[in-house]
Order: C-alpha cells, then structure tokens, then sequence
C-alpha cells in the first residue's frame, strides 16, 4: 500500500463534547458567553477545510477506508457542524485530504483514492455530485487555484499540474513549484513531509499553506508553512511568521497541529482551520480546530499573539453559542442510513435495511478479520454507548470500539453466548449460551474499556473482562486511523439492531 511518507520522499470530522477529564493537566475548561474552545469538530475529521458560500460554510476531509465517504458538513457559524451529504456513494479505496472549492459558480472535490488524484464535481455543495473521474496522477493532497482562466492543482512535494479549462483533466505533466521551507534543525518531527498545500488569493497575492514536519509522530511534527507570490506558480516568497501554527511543546494539549486552510466570514475576519492529536488520546484520531487570523501590514497573516488552540476565543458569529455535541444516537426510524454512519472497505446497499425502528445487517465473512464493520466516529475523553442485538442462527453480532480489523474490543452475541473480545484476541468467557437478543454496552472510561449486557427480561451484568485501548492509534499501528463504536455480523444469516444510544460521560441508566 502507498503511504503518506512514500509520496513525500519520492514526489520531484459527529463532533462531541470532552466531557470528562480526570488528568488535572488535561482539564477542560468550558467555554465562556462570547467564545469558543477547541475543537470544532472533536474525533477523527482530518484534513478539515471550509469554504464559505455566502453567508454558509461547507467542509469536507479525509474518509480514509471508510464508505459513504467525502462526507459534506455545513455551518453557519464555523463553529456549530451538520453533516448534510456524502459525495462518495461507493467506496473507492483510501481516501486522503480532499479540496474543497468553487469556481464559476460550479463546486469542485479534488481528492486522491488509493493515491490516484480524483474529481467529482457539483452545482451545490449537498450535491448531487458526480462519479469520480481519475486524472491519471500518482500523487496526494491535490488543491486547486486559477489564474487568468488557467487552472491547476498543487500537489505533495511541492509539486504542480495544469488543469483544462473544465477541471477535469489534467493538460500538464507534474513540476515542482515550491521547495520546503527549512525546518530549524533543533525541531523533533518525522521528516520534512512537504505535503497538504491550500491556497488562497487576497489582495494582489497568492498564498500558499504547506504542512511541513509529518502529520503525526512526535508532539512537535507537523505545522502550517507559509508562502506568497503574485502569481498562482510562484515564485514563492516565504513568510517570516513561519511556522504559522506549530505545537511548541509535548506537554501541550493539542500535539502535531498542521493542515492550515484559511476562510472570512462576511464581515471581514478571518480563521484557519487545523487538525490536531489530543495529548494522551491520539486514539481519537486528529480533531479539527479553528484559530483567528490577522492580517499584518505589510500583507502576512498570523495568529494573533497570545492566542492558543486551548484559549477561549471570540465567537466568530456574534450570538451563538457553541454546542455540546452532534449526537450519534440512532433509533433507526428513518428509511435510509444516517450520515453519522459509514462502512470499513465497502458500501453496498444492499446488505441492510433500515426503518419502523431497526436495521436489519445481513452478515459478511466468518469472523471480523473479514467482515466489514458499520462505524460512527465520536469524539471525547469518556463516553457510552449501547445497541439493542438480535441474532439469527449462526449469527454473531456486537458492539465495539474499532481501529482496524485486527485491532478492535468489544462484545458480541452469538449461538455461544455473550462474549468480550480484547485488543486483537478472540472472544473470552461466554455467557448466557442460547441466548439470541441481548442489549449490549461499552463505557469507555478514559480509555479503561467495560462491557455491559442485559438479557431481555433481566438486570444489567458487567463482564469480567475489561480492556485497555490507549494504543490503537496511528503512532503505535500506522493507518491514521481512530477508535470509533462500530457494529457488524459475521457467519451466516443476519442481525437485527434496535436503539443505537451514546451518551458523553460514564454516567448512564441502569
């Protein structure tokens, strides 16, 4: 598989409230009348970057092996997200930093799938959007700009293709544009990594954002670089507020801070938008934060000193207020499948059913190791979550805290009973054998992992087992993955699920 890191050596976001926060190094401060705090979108919604429309907002990012993907969220504040459509029907393989952009009136993705730079395009962000067409590049983090009625796609390593006047393919071979800008020799990153360029035309100039120093890794990787030129292909002149954003310390709260895209609300201020790793929950994945910018006078931009991605910060929109969480839970009452869900490696509509009050999921494969699971990504240090499970003969359906195939605990129903599956094992003590519905439960406490089940009819019973689940993260298992609840059912027949809940927090009806 093509990683990140290849391509920059060879190249020539539901949002939840942190709600518990037992480390006193890591308390959460709530955010006081008038501000906001970090983050906007809180779990894994990387690469995040908004446009504004108007007076509207729309972003997207990175779906990575999950389907329906490219999902479209829409504010009208920058800080409060709805996700209102998915441009990705099907699963089409990794999807990395999508770009988001208008042109003409006409709204553009640019995105790579399993390293091959894509297009879909719209007359509206919620769609409907095209199929994808394949621009027959081998590269990643595609973003567009114009000039003169030219178009082109800056790409990672610097480099930069000619689009036709369409945007939908590509009239030019790759050349590099832009050169890293040279990290201090004292920083601690992975490598320089020039990958992830966003632009924008203001004033006169052309700006380019680049992420320099690798996406995760070290606290102190990864950072928002800065060029500007009067022209869309350089030369480039390098800020002198570089690294824009940068993590200055291991013992901050929001570590590899990177991927700066900038965006004004209608009245003339400004933002970025970054994403980040939380400290000590990198399982998580990386979260989308949002910081002020202002302009200097002679024509950079930068955060305004004394501004943290931990501060309070004045509202962008005077009048709202920041909520506590985009809830996940689902009573499966609605005819199609919530945008809040997603598959691993597949979407096929076929396989479910959903309505009058469950989703029917008929299995795939014999185990998990090849069945593909339904996720929903949630932020947050401690939260719960349950679902009601019905089995059919030979069925085995659960409930779990997912990374990848081999990596994901949970517990599950099946003609064994009920049973726990920890880290990368097989299912432990079983119980309740012959036992065919059962509500199951996972409080994730900080990242200490009970289970919970309840046969209908009877109180509720904590496993013996418990899990621990700090490590499945990037760092430790690569991917860029995060921790997410997912369902699924394996072996024969199909599963019925009832009251998809979630709660923020460890404290939830008995």
């Amino acid at each position: 598989m093509i990683t990140r890191r290849h391509f920059v050596r060879n190249a020539s976001v539901f949002s939840v409230a942190l709600s518990v926060a037992p480390k006193a190094h890591l308390a959460l401060a709530q955010p006081v009348a008038g501000t906001y705090r970090n983050p906007i979108m809180g779990g894994d919604h990387p690469d995040g970057s908004p446009i504004r429309v108007g007076d509207d907002f729309y972003l997207t990012h990175s779906s990575f092996d999950y389907a329906p993907g490219l999902l479209i969220w829409h504010s009208r504040d920058l800080i409060n997200w709805r996700p209102v459509a998915a441009a990705l029907r099907r699963y089409y393989g990794t999807v990395w930093a999508p770009y988001l952009c208008e042109y003409e009136g006409h709204f553009y993705i640019y995105f790579p799938a399993d390293g091959q730079i894509r297009v879909v395009h719209a007359d509206h962000p919620t769609g409907p959007w095209s199929e994808p067409i394949d621009l027959g590049i081998n590269a990643i983090d595609p973003a567009h700009i114009a000039e003169d009625g030219r178009r082109f796609l800056h790409l990672v390593g610097g480099q930069m293709v000619e689009l036709t006047a369409d945007g939908l393919a590509v009239k030019s071979a790759p050349r590099t544009v832009f050169e890293p800008w040279p990290v201090p020799a004292t920083t601690r990153m992975e490598c320089t990594c020039l990958e992830g360029p966003k632009l924008l035309q203001h004033n006169g100039y052309y700006y380019l954002n680049v992420a320099e120093g690798g996406t995760a890794g070290p606290a102190t990787s990864h950072s928002v670089v800065s060029a500007r030129s009067r022209h869309a292909e350089g030369p480039w002149e390098l800020s002198p507020y570089n690294p824009v954003v940068h993590t200055a310390s291991r013992d901050d709260r929001w570590l590899s801070l990177g991927h700066g895209r900038l965006v004004d609300t209608l009245d003339g201020k400004w933002y970025m938008t970054v994403h980040a790793y939380e400290s000590g929950y990198r399982a998580l994945g990386r979260q989308l934060l949002l910081l002020p910018i202002e302009w200097t006078a002679d024509g950079w931009f930068r955060v305004p000193v004394g501004v943290k991605a931990d501060s309070a910060i004045p509202l962008p929109i005077a009048g709202t207020n920041q909520q506590a969480f985009v809830d996940p839970s689902d009573d499966f009452t609605r005819s199609e499948l919530g945008l809040q869900w997603s598959f691993w490696h597949e979407y096929e509509p076929a396989r479910f059913t959903t309505g009058n009050g469950s989703l029917a999921l008929a299995v795939r494969g014999r185990s998990l190791a090849d069945s593909p699971v339904l996720t929903t990504p949630v932020g947050g240090q401690s939260y719960t979550v349950e679902v009601d499970v019905e089995v059919e003969p030979g069925c085995e359906s659960g409930l779990l805290l997912f990374y990848n195939p081999e990596h994901a605990t949970g517990i599950a129903l099946s003609p064994e009973g009920v049973g726990v599956r920890l880290a990368n094992d097989s299912a432990h003590t079983r119980q309740q054998k012959g036992a065919t519905r059962a509500t199951l439960r996972i409080v994730n406490d900080n990242q200490e992992v009970d289970f919970y089940f309840r046969i209908p009819g009877k109180p509720w019973q904590r496993t013996q087992e418990s899990a621990e689940i700090s490590g499945m993260q990037h760092n430790v298992l690569g991917g860029f993955l995060d921790v997410r609840p997912a369902v699924y059912a394996c072996g024969s027949g199909k599963a019925t699920l009832r009251t998809f809940r979630y709660w923020p927090g460890v404290n939830v009806p008995v």
